[in-house]
């Protein structure tokens, strides 16, 4: 079954990707053994904040689906759990396909850094959070937050603190957060 046309499949130059569930490093011990058959193989991956490429489902695989081979590798490899299966009215079980369009669309969104952590990079501060001021007359003291300050705040922006019970306000720049 296409989980994304909701009908039987059939296999020709257009070929379906199936999904399958390792724990531990069975998945690059997967990719090895698909490499060798010659199976096509699909693992999505994100950039984390320090830069490196790190799995964006850390457990699931991508592999070309083809009936017997691909169950054949899935099944050899230490560490594997299971495909990712559907049961139809009759009970019967198949694997879960998905398009390669799917996978196309995956690429060119990690491609433009859609799922990536270098684009939450700005921090969340909430309503009671302790900040160091860096400059002016309160400079080195830890303050607490009274309101939410958000990720995606301009500029410079008013906000309401306490200082060891004082209330006030201080003036707070998007590149000081």
């Amino acid at each position: 079954m296409d989980l994304f046309a909701g009908s039987a499949t059939t296999l020709g130059p257009d070929f379906r990707w199936s999904v399958a569930v390792f724990k531990a490093h069975g998945a690059v011990e997967a990719i090895k053994r698909a490499n060798q058959v010659p199976l096509k193989t699909y693992y999505p991956f994100k950039i984390d904040k320090r830069g490196n490429f790190t799995p964006l489902w850390r457990n699931y695989l991508f592999l070309e689906f083809r009936q017997s081979l691909t169950l054949e590798v899935c099944r050899t490899t230490r560490n594997f759990i299971k495909m990712l299966t559907m049961r139809d009215d009759e009970g019967e079980t198949y694997p879960i396909l998905v398009k390669k369009e799917a996978i196309t669309e995956n690429m060119r969104l990690l491609q433009l850094g859609k799922f990536d952590d270098k684009t939450f990079l700005r921090s969340f501060y909430g309503k009671g959070s302790l900040v160091r001021v860096t400059e002016g007359t309160f400079q080195d003291k830890r303050v607490r937050l009274e309101m939410d300050i958000l990720p995606n705040m301009e500029g410079k922006t008013k906000v309401s603190v306490d200082i060891n019970g004082w209330k006030a306000q201080i003036e707070l720049w998007k590149l000081s957060l």
